[in-house]
């Protein structure tokens, strides 16, 4: 996999998000997939340089359970799966929300895992939410085949999913650290 380095993102040439809609002057637009796929990528390397290279990220070959990523600590030899659901534009624009959905033939509740939802403006990440799966049953809307979170990216909300967003990637870190030395 090929990294575009920071001074390029800093630059603007690919930010290309929320207020775009994603679409092109020629009708190209991103697709859900491919949405996944950014948000991963800006995931692991978020979290290797904001731990200084002490957390590393490793995608699975498949991720037929819902594991996007497994954060592997170099201190304490210990990971923690990750599923992370990306968006990258508001559903509602007034309240700043964003619905995430985890598929429950992908949800478990076992083995420490985190759901780490990231709302994406190009290559940058505007807010996250880093909840345990533990958690999430308890905090989700449940519906028949998924688990639905709403949480609003407005600095001034005070939702039920407050408590677990996060404005940088160093506070995701220190949290998945603190997970894996525990």
């Amino acid at each position: 996999m090929s990294l575009i380095s920071l001074d390029f993102l800093r630059q603007g040439s690919i930010r290309w998000g929320m207020n775009d809609r994603l679409q092109s002057s020629d009708g190209h637009r991103l697709t859900s997939t491919q949405i996944g796929a950014i948000g991963e990528s800006v995931v692991a390397v978020g979290l290797t340089l904001t731990s200084k290279g002490r957390l590393a990220p490793f995608k699975p070959f498949a991720d037929d359970d819902g594991i996007d990523l497994l954060i592997y600590d170099k201190e304490t030899k210990r990971a923690l799966p990750i599923q992370i659901k990306s968006r990258t534009k508001f559903d509602n624009d007034k309240a700043q929300t964003v619905q995430f959905d985890v598929q429950r033939s992908t949800f478990t509740d076992e083995g420490g895992s985190y759901l780490l939802a990231v709302l994406l403006d190009g290559a940058d990440v505007v807010c996250s939410w880093l909840i345990p799966m533990r958690k999430l049953q308890a905090e989700a809307r449940a519906g028949k085949s998924k688990l639905t979170i709403v949480p609003s990216a407005k600095p001034t909300s005070n939702d039920r999913y407050t408590s677990y967003r996060r404005h940088s990637f160093e506070d995701v870190a220190k949290d998945l650290i603190r997970a894996l030395s525990s």
